[in-house]
């Protein structure tokens, strides 16, 4: 997290209404999930708000490029890895309670 940032950058699945929820970095985010057979996992309708934020040092696009390509998903102990494929994770996140 960069100091000037606002907060971390997060996201949510809520799975009653399969929607998601989150923060880019400098943008709030909202859209919808889908959870498939197989741990297929499909992201739709994808919107961020267009808060201009120069001096935060976030690559919202790559943060949010993950949701465009993500097609399945794999769970192990308290971290969630989106994928393409059979390939690498594109990104690794670890679960927060609160």
């Amino acid at each position: 997290m960069a100091d000037n940032q606002e907060r971390e950058v997060y996201f949510r699945l809520k799975s009653d209404d399969q929607s998601i929820i989150g923060f880019a970095g400098c943008n709030t985010m909202s859209g919808k999930h889908e959870l498939m057979e197989g741990n297929r996992i499909k992201f739709s309708k994808i919107g961020v708000t267009m808060r201009l934020c120069p001096d935060v040092d976030v690559n919202e696009s790559e943060f949010l490029k993950v949701f465009e390509l993500a097609d399945n998903y794999s769970i192990h102990n308290d971290k969630l890895s989106l994928n393409i494929g059979k390939r690498a994770p594109l990104a690794v996140f670890e679960a927060v309670y609160f």
